[in-house]
């Protein structure tokens, strides 16, 4: 698998001057490429960096995609993580070095982006409804052997938009769909045996598609890890598993590889334990690989994740997954003693699954760190804002940088479209482009 480009039309990505398109970014640098500026490998303090400014730390992200790619091994499953969470395509090549089949998107804008940056096998979970982008994903798979892409599909009527689409092209083979699967209260997918075979059917009689398998998203089902919660989302993946065996009744020969995913980023352990497990087998059965989809992991957070993911606090691991997600922000006032106020506020700081976790602070020049307790706390945010409360005694001035953890890795990276990636020694070692 290509995951650097060389035959992707890679002249469409983002590889002009910085100029003032990214804050935080040294303004002696606005003549050069973001490559040339991480080439540079300059120190994240005193390197010329404004600040509030977003860093990844690059062991924790290596760390991470070893971690998942190790347990999507132990559990019999392929992993395809689903890339909307960061949108950027040198991130995912940490997952695709580690081993993982492919990438996930939601659309047609992401999908391209990893089209152009040189990816395979690229699996939308999302309904395609635009005809003009179900040709262009058609005939980029027809154009490489190599080359696989998957949508979803959930209705009759979805199933006609893309057969009117492709009728006709000229392509070779049939653009690979799955039937998704959902639930009361979910959003896409259908959510009883008759539309599932409503659109099986409507599948099969359309040359220009072919039936891959069965997808799912069982995050909607739950959002806890208690018994109630784990009991829901097994039951939801089973109802996704049986639906498989409807798709598998009867195999078209023009697919040789059947597909049956699901997968979020709480859940994905269930997905391997109940997806995986006594898959059929014999001579007239395709195989079928086993897809799960999380996508906060490479960053992971210290918050919603951190505290529900199978690889942290969610699960009992022998070692857990890292956030590499840290914020700077400068200290801009201490109006009172027991009160500081930094500049990072809405605008930089997400917040939709909790405030950001005061963990340190430094001067200017990298030194003097501090390390904030419980009794560091921020409050409140405005737009370029944030309200930490600390101790009377604690020692932080304007100028000083304070490092927050965040909350939600999804929602972070929606904040900064270029972001620092650096070494444990403070170095930065690239500056990633997310494209959203």
């Amino acid at each position: 698998m290509s995951i650097d480009g060389d035959r992707g039309p890679a002249s469409l990505l983002d590889n002009g001057p910085i100029g003032l398109r990214f804050p935080g970014l040294p303004l002696d640098a606005s003549a050069l490429t973001l490559a040339e500026l991480g080439a540079q490998r300059r120190p994240l303090f005193g390197g010329g960096f404004d600040f509030p400014l977003m860093v990844l730390r690059e062991s924790a992200v290596r760390h991470n995609a070893e971690l998942m790619a190790a347990f999507a091994a132990r559990g019999g499953v392929s992993l395809a993580p689903h890339l909307k969470t960061t949108c950027a395509p040198e991130l995912a090549g940490y997952a695709l070095r580690a081993g993982a089949w492919g990438v996930s998107v939601a659309t047609p804008f992401q999908a391209r982006v990893f089209m152009a940056a040189g990816y395979e096998r690229i699996l939308l979970a999302n309904q395609v409804v635009d005809p003009g982008f179900a040709v262009e994903a058609a005939d980029w798979a027809d154009a490489d052997p190599r080359r696989d892409f998957l949508c979803q599909v959930d209705s009759p009527a979805g199933v006609r938009v893309l057969a009117d689409a492709l009728r006709a092209r000229s392509g070779e083979h049939p653009l690979p769909v799955l039937v998704e699967i959902g639930h009361p209260g979910g959003r896409a997918g259908c959510r009883d045996r008759a539309a599932l075979d409503a659109v099986v059917q409507a599948v099969r009689e359309e040359p220009a598609l072919v039936l891959a398998g069965v997808s799912g998203y069982e995050g909607s089902v739950s959002h806890s890890r208690g018994h109630d919660g784990l009991a829901a989302v097994r039951d939801y993946l089973r109802w996704v598993k049986s639906a498989m065996d409807e798709v598998l009744a009867r195999p078209d020969p023009r697919r040789h590889e059947y597909v049956l995913s699901a997968g979020g980023s709480l859940y994905f352990d269930l997905v391997a334990e109940e997806l995986a497990a006594d898959l059929p087998a014999g001579p007239d059965t395709p195989p079928v690989r086993v897809i799960t989809r999380p996508g906060a992991y490479l960053t992971h957070d210290q918050g919603l994740y951190a505290e529900l993911s199978p690889l942290d606090g969610g699960g009992s691991p022998p070692e857990p997954l890292r956030s590499a997600i840290e914020v700077w922000a400068p200290v801009l006032s201490r109006p009172a003693p027991d009160l500081a106020i930094l500049g990072a506020g809405r605008r930089e700081l997400n917040f939709d699954q909790g405030l950001p976790t005061p963990f340190e602070a430094r001067d200017r020049s990298g030194r003097s760190a501090r390390h904030g307790g419980p009794e560091w706390k921020v409050v409140d945010l405005n737009d370029h804002h944030a309200f930490l409360r600390l101790p009377a005694d604690a020692e932080l001035a304007p100028s000083d940088l304070v490092r927050l953890g965040i909350s939600h890795p999804c929602t972070a990276h929606d904040r900064w479209r270029a972001v620092l990636l650096v070494d444990d020694d403070d170095t930065v070692v690239s500056v990633v482009r997310c494209y959203f």
